[in-house]
């Protein structure tokens, strides 16, 4: 019996003999179960491509759906109708419907669960009713298709349209006042999307690797932007900051590779950290001067009472002098794609972290240091502390196959070496300390000439920090040496 011939009998006969009769002889499609006011659907078991949901039950309302359906009714299911009256459908109902293409929604609906489309990959066309007032995690689409939005007012919850590869354009509806986490996550087809000018913030991830997405207009109500929001738009070449932008939380544009140059507004009062890590096609930076926390110089970011390097665009190549009076060098500062060949280090200058050293150290050939500093000095376009006891940082593009490090040297500071293309190196006796990574992939190295007094040290517990007299080896010193140790006696 389908559904036409079952309301059929209903006009004719009483309702309680109807369901008893339908009960009874296993014609029915669905199984409920009651509240004191209303039904809930909880099992289906029809076999047909078309699921039609009834709006009563025994002469009382149907108002939420809590079903799953089996796999081989997830592989038949190709339109769904809800009707009016129902408030809330469950958690994963639809999932994996691949082909599933239609469903009517009712503007009744208030809430849907999580998962609730994920995978409906046949899914090309839904509209959200109105009155919609909760999505939960991954709610709507994973790996569907396009999708006309219909009004949503307050937040747009988490992930709810996570993987619809399919989705090339959408329109957010005004009242909109946040986009949650992972919302378009690896929407890779998304090409246009029109933000409200309610919105006020993006949450985590909401548009990580979006691949496909050229240009976005980010409204001037929006106040935050956070971690990861546009991590992997590699296709992004051009996005403009609002005027009220407080703040870039960690990684929120990380990997934009298409980008070429950015500003900061006036209003911009925190920046996190690697922010535009791995934007290597960004020449230029550009903060408003009335901003009261950051400023620019020459494309260069600094925080206002120039004290303090915060961002080195990585596309800027060639020698860089960093100007007098800056004390300090942020970590993530010159990012992993450095493309200077040398740097000159200012008599200000008294802090620079082991991480933002090897950050640099990308192509550098040289670097000098004013005979002023009291930290730093210079040997050859090496950098050494000032008291010539320590070893900081080697060029790594110096050119040069053999070095010999000067006598009195005791330690070597934490990625000194790292990744060079030297071929035979020589300590001296008087070294004592190996920082962490001090020669991590040196693939040209062939031969590291050192006393004997560290070989135990190096030959026993060559990854972890060990003690052999006043000797000691770093974390992964010699990580991908895969030369020879000539030990002196």
């Amino acid at each position: 019996m389908d559904q036409n011939e079952f309301k059929k009998l209903c006009q004719i006969i009483n309702w309680e003999d109807v369901y008893r009769y339908a009960d009874e002889k296993e014609l029915f499609d669905f199984e409920f179960d009651k509240t004191e006011k209303y039904w809930s659907v909880t099992g289906y078991y029809g076999k047909s491509d078309e699921v039609i949901f009834l709006d009563s039950y025994k002469g009382k309302p149907v108002k939420k759906i809590a079903c799953f359906f089996s796999p081989n009714q997830k592989k038949k299911i190709k339109r769904v109708v809800i009707p009016e009256g129902y408030t809330s459908i469950g958690e994963r109902t639809f999932e994996g419907c691949t082909k599933l293409t239609d469903i009517e929604l009712p503007e009744s609906l208030t809430s849907i669960g999580e998962w609730v489309f994920a995978g409906c990959t046949g899914l090309i066309n839904i509209k959200l009713p109105k009155n919609l007032l909760s999505i939960g995690y991954r709610g709507i689409l994973e790996d569907s298709g396009d999708m006309p939005l219909g009004s949503i007012i307050g937040d747009l919850g988490d992930s709810i349209f996570s993987g619809c590869t399919g989705l090339t354009n959408i329109e957010l509806p005004e009242g909109l006042t946040f986009i949650g986490t992972w919302v378009f996550c690896d929407c890779t087809g998304l090409k246009n999307i029109k933000l409200p000018e309610s919105l006020t913030s993006i949450g985590e991830g909401a548009f990580i690797r979006c691949t496909g997405l050229t240009n976005i207009k980010l409204p001037e109500s929006l106040t935050s932007i956070e971690n990861n929001t546009f991590r992997g738009c590699t296709g992004l070449t051009n996005i403009k900051l609002p005027k009220n932008l407080i703040s870039i939380k960690d990684e929120a544009f990380i990997d934009c590779t298409g980008l070429t140059n950015i500003k900061f507004p006036k209003s911009l009062t925190f920046i996190g950290d690697r922010v535009f890590e791995g934007c290597k096609n960004i020449a230029e930076i550009t903060v408003d001067r009335n901003n009261p926390v950051f400023c620019s110089v020459d494309g260069v970011m600094f925080d206002k009472a120039m004290t303090t390097l915060l961002w080195f665009p990585e596309k800027k190549k060639g020698r860089y002098s960093i100007p007098d009076g800056i004390i300090s060098i942020k970590s993530d500062a010159f990012g992993n794609n450095c493309k200077l060949i040398s740097i000159y280090f200012p008599k200000s200058l008294l802090c620079v972290t082991p991480e933002s050293l090897n950050r640099i150290n990308g192509k550098l050939t040289n670097i000098t240091v004013s005979e002023l500093n009291p930290v730093y000095c210079s040997i050859d376009g090496v950098l050494f502390d000032k008291e010539k006891r320590g070893l900081i940082l080697y060029p790594k593009n110096k050119g040069k196959t053999n070095y010999v490090i000067p006598d009195g040297i005791q330690y070597i500071g934490e990625w000194a070496f790292a990744g060079c293309s030297l071929v035979n190196i020589v300590l001296p006796e008087s070294i004592r300390s190996i920082g962490d990574c001090a020669f991590t992939y040196c693939k040209c190295l062939k031969t590291i000439t050192l006393s004997n007094k560290l070989r135990h040290a190096i030959e026993n517990e060559i990854r972890v920090p060990t003690f052999s007299g006043n000797s000691r080896i770093g974390f992964w010193a010699f990580e991908g040496f895969e030369g020879q140790f000539v030990y002196r006696d």
